[in-house]
């Protein structure tokens, strides 16, 4: 950190830089260009406020100004680490405490995962498993809700069904929510603007709960229903049954190969090749940490960067409890917000609507 950068008018402020800086560290900017634990970055902390202290004191003495032999990482009315830069490093340590912590899987993933596609081999393994990564980024659903266990046969719910989406799990619907039945929205799939998922049992006891998804007609790429789309035409192209989980592939990518499911094995190695190819993360203990699970948070995450809101983020991935604080990420998109909030920082500065300006003259 540049000490200059801390010259400036009042100890709020410089706490709040601090703050920043912290949150800087905690995205990885540090000297190997690599996320660091909490207690590096209180040592680069300490570093950088050991640097400003002294240069302050080269400035011209000026008994009057406290900034002069102030720790800039100090609040001054408590006398204690300023809140911000606090609340920080806490979210740090505990980050770093989480056991079998999994990240997210990211858009950039899925964009790899679309260019692993064979286009002659529609019902390939890669081919399957970009439509899931599709849905599942704005639907986070776990595992057991759209594929399955190693090693085990079709999981089931109570009553027999497979826990795994089914085609009856969809419906479709045309402009201004026009119901439409399954054959005529496959005939017509430019026609269909959004689809209802339904989740028949859910570990939150929401049975029966139902999400809508719309078309992105400026991005079709990362298209919830262009995927769905795609999906539920693969299951009558394969001549599958109604109870049939709908996350399957063919060995050979064809109506002729052999119908496999979409595993959890397959999720993990499709998640780790897509880490490997766009962040370059190679360590096998870090590859570990994308798994199945990576799309849920990867969906939350994506949300949580999006501003939405706490209430939007529960009910959006189907939470009845705010575990999913346990998911959310330091990100960059965050940083930004943060720097943007300090640069608009003039509290004593009433900003006032044109029309509000118009009658005070």
């Amino acid at each position: 950190m540049d000490p200059s950068m801390l010259f400036v008018q009042t100890h709020q402020e410089a706490c709040l830089l601090f703050a920043m800086y912290a949150t800087w560290l905690a995205l990885g900017h540090t000297l190997l260009c690599k996320t660091v634990k909490s207690g590096t970055i209180n040592n680069y902390l300490q570093g950088a406020a050991r640097s400003v202290m002294k240069a302050r004191q080269q400035l011209p003495p000026d008994p009057s100004n406290p900034l002069r032999w102030s720790d800039p990482r100090i609040d001054m009315q408590t006398g204690k680490t300023d809140s911000r830069i606090a609340t920080i490093v806490k979210e740090v340590k505990r980050w770093e405490n989480m056991p079998q912590r999994r990240e997210p899987m990211t858009t950039d993933m899925i964009m790899h995962q679309m260019l692993q596609r064979t286009a002659d081999q529609p019902h390939s393994e890669t081919a399957v498993m970009y439509d899931w990564l599709v849905v599942g980024i704005y639907a986070g659903p776990r595992l057991t809700e759209w594929a399955q266990n190693d090693g085990t046969s079709i999981t089931c719910n109570i009553d027999g069904t497979p826990k795994a989406f089914m085609i009856s799990d969809l419906e479709f619907f045309g402009e201004n929510r026009r119901r439409m039945t399954r054959n005529y929205a496959l005939r017509h799939p430019r026609l269909v603007h959004s689809i209802d998922i339904t989740w028949r049992f859910q570990k939150n006891g929401q049975n029966g709960e139902k999400k809508t998804f719309v078309r992105s007609f400026d991005n079709a790429d990362l298209c919830a229903v262009s995927a769905l789309l795609r999906i539920a035409q693969r299951w009558i192209d394969l001549r599958l049954s109604g109870q049939h989980p709908l996350a399957v592939f063919t060995t050979d990518g064809t109506v002729s190969g052999d119908v496999e499911f979409i595993r959890a094995s397959h999720i993990n190695a499709a998640l780790q090749s897509a880490a490997t190819a766009v962040y370059k993360i190679k360590k096998p203990e870090d590859l570990a940490r994308f798994t199945s699970h990576s799309i849920r948070v990867g969906a939350c995450v994506a949300l949580h960067a999006a501003g939405m809101t706490e209430m939007d983020i529960q009910h959006a991935l189907r939470w009845r409890s705010n575990s999913f604080w346990n998911y959310l990420r330091n990100l960059p998109c965050q940083s930004q917000r943060t720097s943007q909030g300090v640069q608009r920082f003039q509290p004593h500065r009433l900003f006032m609507s044109p029309s509000a300006g118009a009658a005070a003259a």
